[in-house]
């Protein structure tokens, strides 16, 4: 099979690829300074000063005055459903597939859960397991299919994922949910806000999916796939497999998202959900390198400029809002344009082990 170029175009390479660490992770660091320097000029433009306008955005987003008025908490309620989205991706991503399913997956995800909690009478730990392991099943199947319709039948994959998005609202019908609600719930872990185990749950799934990518036979064949298809076929790989199993995971990963936004946030079923919902997801694993381990910093990044340019650009300083969409906007670019400034980041890495050389001798 053919190597997907959309994919290995827009995908940056993690250190799952080795070659160099610290270049690696100054990428975003760098995509991250630099868009929030051009942004600065927008901010000018609305007669604000930069300075003001950062400094409401980030205490809107990051602040934490008191425990009952703690942005940063709701920040991290809101980078949960982001960081698990951005690992759906980042899975189909480093199998040589975009996949943009991680919408619908969430909705199947969460119709199940919902469905699942109402429905039935549990242990509580028991009952929690079964809503989750359905929000995951059904979303899985929900990934299953466009992977096997790539697979086998070479159909583009952004295409059937998006149409797969529309189609889950009308799949969504089979449930039954009752009241529509859902008694099982998650505690919050913090007073007045939804942040809950989910959250505890996805920083579980990125350790969980590194350790599959980088350690096992499955997740190293999954990667090869992806990265060189014909050394994979070369090496007696199975691509097909491997695209399949990747959607499979893919889809079961944005499911539970799906499971925790309704078990954890809204007790209900809803095709809403909190932190953007599934397609910021992809900006998410863009922003990580496609790392589960940068990954859950890029969602924590994203969700806090998602609520401090809301309460924090447009309430106080005056700002629209919309800016907080360019800056992420402009660091996706930057990272997915390294090749206009990897001699800048390659200079900055030779200083740094050049420092770290020096340090190394010093204290020897």
């Amino acid at each position: 099979m053919e190597e997907n170029s959309l994919t290995s175009s827009l995908v940056p390479r993690s250190d799952l690829d080795g070659g160099s660490r610290i270049g690696q992770w100054l990428l975003p660091i760098f995509a991250v300074v630099v868009s929030f320097g051009l942004s600065g000029l927008f901010i000018i433009f609305t007669r604000t000063s930069p300075f003001v306008g950062y400094r409401e955005l980030l205490a809107a987003g990051f602040g934490c005055r008191a425990p009952g008025n703690c942005a940063l908490l709701t920040t991290l309620q809101f980078a949960t459903p982001l960081l698990l989205t951005g690992l759906s991706a980042a899975v189909a991503f480093r199998a040589g597939v975009f996949s943009i399913g991680q919408a619908g997956q969430m909705i199947l995800g969460a119709a199940a859960a919902t469905w699942v909690s109402a429905s039935f009478e549990l242990p509580y730990i028991l009952h929690v397991i079964f809503a989750l392991g359905a929000g995951i099943f059904f979303g899985a199947i929900w990934g299953w299919i466009p992977g096997v319709l790539k697979a086998y039948l070479s159909v583009n994959e952004v295409i059937s994922t998006l149409l797969m998005n529309q189609l889950s609202i009308f799949a969504v019908g089979f449930f039954r949910f009752g009241r529509g609600m859902a008694p099982l719930r998650f505690p919050p872990l913090a007073r007045n806000t939804k942040l809950n185990l989910g959250l505890l749950i996805a920083f579980t799934t990125a350790v969980l999916v590194y350790v599959y990518l980088r350690r096992y036979r499955l997740g190293y064949e999954q990667r090869m796939a992806g990265d060189s298809p014909r050394f994979a076929f070369a090496g007696g790989i199975k691509d097909r497999r491997a695209i399949v199993r990747a959607m499979f995971i893919s889809g079961g990963i944005a499911g539970l998202a799906g499971a925790i936004e309704v078990l954890g946030v809204h007790y209900r079923f809803t095709p809403v959900f909190s932190g953007g919902g599934g397609f910021d997801g992809i900006a998410v694993a863009l922003l990580g390198l496609a790392n589960p381990l940068g990954i859950p910093i890029a969602a924590f990044i994203l969700a806090g400029l998602r609520l401090g340019a809301t309460n924090g650009l447009q309430m106080k300083a005056q700002v629209p809002r919309e800016l907080g969409g360019a800056i992420i906007a402009m660091m996706i670019i930057l990272v997915s344009t390294k090749g206009l400034y990897a001699g800048i980041v390659t200079k900055v890495e030779a200083g740094i082990m050049r420092i770290h050389q020096r340090w190394r001798k010093l204290f020897r």
